[in-house]
């Protein structure tokens, strides 16, 4: 076997095996800005296609993933792990720093709405935000610590060895079409829906994804049947408040 095959092989293997990856993948993070864009007002719509130059919220919805690429320093910006037993959110506790998902997403909702920062400051603060919102609603952003939201965890799925913390970034979903996904979950969003999810704070979604980690994803067993399907039903519901929440967030700061 020669040198040149042996290190395309870590190679592959160091990106397949890598721990908190790409939350939701692109496919849940294009998902979930399609289902904000229903749910954005005309005017911020507008707002955001002329002053950011930004026509869609699903084509920068993978943004923040690409960037953490070049700036390692931004990799814990994407979720908030906690300490195994711990069943609420804790900044003081679980984000000393200030740099991981829920207190970015305070952060950056504070630098879109100061008029006085930078426009190109702004419109990165308006991207982070889309790809932010989404990774605090999947469980396992809210993971256990010494595990990694999961990504330690193995499990055989599908022919492959794979982490807990991919199989709810999405493992378990067959995407398909993404906008008829997206359409399929938003036509399920009742204005009951709306009103109740977006009267919730940041701290509720993360204590949320903590919730349904501990109650359901880590109580994976051997991934029955019952397992995959409970898993699909609650990572539709995530996604599917994450961009309606994505969408009043937008709203509520840039209307005023």
């Amino acid at each position: 076997m020669s040198v040149r095959f042996q290190l395309c092989m870590s190679l592959i293997l160091l990106v397949v095996n890598a721990p908190n990856s790409a939350a939701w993948g692109p496919q849940g993070h294009r998902v979930i800005g399609l289902i904000a864009e229903n749910h954005l007002e005309p005017e911020v719509k507008e707002l955001i296609a002329k002053k950011f130059n930004i026509n869609s919220l699903a084509g920068v919805a993978n943004w923040a993933d690409r960037t953490r690429k070049k700036r390692k320093e931004e990799g814990s910006w994407h979720y908030t792990n906690i300490e195994e037993g711990q069943w609420t959110y804790d900044a003081e506790r679980d984000c000393p720093n200030g740099a991981c998902v829920t207190e970015k997403i305070h952060e950056f909702s504070g630098i879109l709405l100061d008029r006085s920062v930078p426009l190109r400051k702004r419109k990165n603060a308006l991207k982070f935000l889309v790809h932010f919102v989404g990774d605090v609603h999947q469980p396992l952003h809210l993971g256990n610590l010494k595990d990694r939201g999961g990504g330690t965890l193995r499990f055989p799925y599908k022919g492959k060895d794979v982490s807990l913390h991919y199989l709810w970034d999405g493992g378990l979903v067959d995407w398909g079409s993404l906008s008829n996904y997206a359409d399929r979950l938003n036509e399920k969003v009742s204005e009951a829906d709306v009103s109740t999810w977006s009267q919730s704070t940041v701290s509720d979604w993360a204590n949320e994804s903590r919730s349904l980690a501990l109650k359901v994803a880590y109580n994976v067993g051997g991934l029955s049947k019952v397992y995959i399907k409970r898993g699909r039903e609650i990572i539709d519901l995530r996604l599917t408040q994450a961009g309606v929440r994505l969408a009043h967030l937008l709203n509520k700061i840039l209307i005023f």
